[in-house]
């Protein structure tokens, strides 16, 4: 049986040994009950063997159907689970009703998206989960869209599977996607059923995702961020320009330092390399509201990925993410951040991991892989 399969039968053995549990407390009370009756108003009178066993196996019936009834509602409502809809409703009610600061930029999926882009069904993963994804012409995007193959392959086939494994092995784990591009991970999560905060910087890689949702129709799993993670809110900040790779901007604060400076929001209207900021921070009131608890996490931001712990450490603090997938390719060239990265999830009790789990040496950071994963010490994705 596959894992997928595994989850289905064990939400349903449970579900049903719920409405056992709850009809054999039923029949017990209907029973008082009708001793009790037949003992005031009948004292004398017996009845047939016949009367007495059917009488009891309709109450045994009866039984069934109120504890199903009161187990289906006890799971719907407290499970997080693929099939949960109830659980995904709720939060999806409140997309836009944040509070956070006015920097946060979230899309509105019911406002069209006027840009006209191809869009395909996904392959299908773990024989259950496929969704839809909007890619750019393979030629200016040489890695992500071009991986796209309609059902038979995808951008990073062997991480998203193992986000999806993750997941479904954690039912109560949601996902949050720092980099989404054009939505490999974000789609393929919120086509699992969990709730999805995904953040891109880059205005045609927002669109694309935008479209995907609507056309996936999960905008109520979804919250989008149109913002680039950074130490500072506000400011607005130049992207590289990679002809090959389109959609995989970087900002020029993280891999330019000492030249990069901030520019004007009037720039950002028609200039999609020029993107406002926001600190990882500014999001705790979205994630509240939408009622998340735990979630992993994957980071994949260009050289970035310091500055989503420099100015994240609330979300960390209130929340329960036991997995970190971080890439390392690009930020490990600037040692202050990579010192930064390492005593930020030591002090938290995370461990570095290879994708197979081996944990890495602390005094070989120069040899740890271009992807791995934080994971706290009592969590294990093998």
């Amino acid at each position: 049986m596959s894992i997928v399969g595994t989850h289905l039968f064990v939400l349903q053995t449970s579900h049903f040994k719920l409405a056992i549990d709850d009809a054999c407390s039923c029949i017990i009370m209907i029973k008082l009950v009708y001793r009790l009756f037949r003992a005031v108003l009948f004292p004398r009178q017996m009845l047939p063997t016949s009367k007495l066993l059917l009488l009891l196996f309709i109450h045994f019936i009866g039984g069934i159907l109120i504890g199903y009834f009161i187990a289906n509602n006890r799971v719907m409502y407290k499970t997080n689970f693929v099939l949960t809809p109830s659980s995904i409703e709720s939060r999806g009610a409140l997309q836009h009703t944040h509070n956070s600061t006015s920097h946060v930029v979230i899309v509105n999926f019911s406002k069209p998206v006027n840009v006209t882009f191809k869009c395909m069904k996904t392959k299908t993963l773990l024989n259950y989960f496929n969704s839809h994804i909007c890619v750019y012409d393979s030629q200016k995007d040489i890695y992500v869209s071009n991986s796209f193959r309609e059902s038979t392959s995808i951008w990073e086939e062997e991480g998203v599977t193992r986000i999806l494994r993750v997941l479904l092995r954690y039912p109560h784990l949601d996902f949050i996607d720092i980099g989404a591009n054009i939505g490999t991970y974000t789609m393929y999560a919120a086509a699992l059923g969990r709730f999805v905060l995904s953040i891109e910087c880059f205005g045609p890689n927002v669109d694309r995702l935008h479209r995907a949702v609507q056309l996936a129709d999960v905008g109520n799993r979804i919250a989008l961020v149109h913002n680039a993670l950074y130490t500072k809110s506000g400011e607005y900040l130049k992207l590289s320009n990679d002809a090959l790779n389109v959609g995989g901007q970087e900002l020029d604060a993280a891999m330019k330092p000492n030249i990069s400076k901030s520019l004007s929001h009037n720039q950002s209207l028609s200039n999609p390399y020029v993107v406002k900021t926001i600190q990882f921070d500014d999001l705790l009131p979205v994630l509240r509201e939408r009622g998340l608890r735990s979630a992993i996490m994957k980071v994949d931001i260009e050289g970035s990925e310091s500055f989503v712990v420099e100015a994240g450490s609330q979300i960390f603090d209130s929340f329960d993410i036991p997995m970190v997938q971080i890439e390392w390719l690009k930020v490990r060239v600037f040692p202050k951040r990579v010192n930064i990265l390492i005593d930020f999830f030591i002090k938290r009790n995370y461990e570095p991991r290879t994708f197979q789990c081996q944990l890495l040496a602390m005094n070989e950071v120069e040899k740890w892989p271009n992807d791995f994963c934080w994971t706290k010490k009592n969590f294990t994705f093998c």
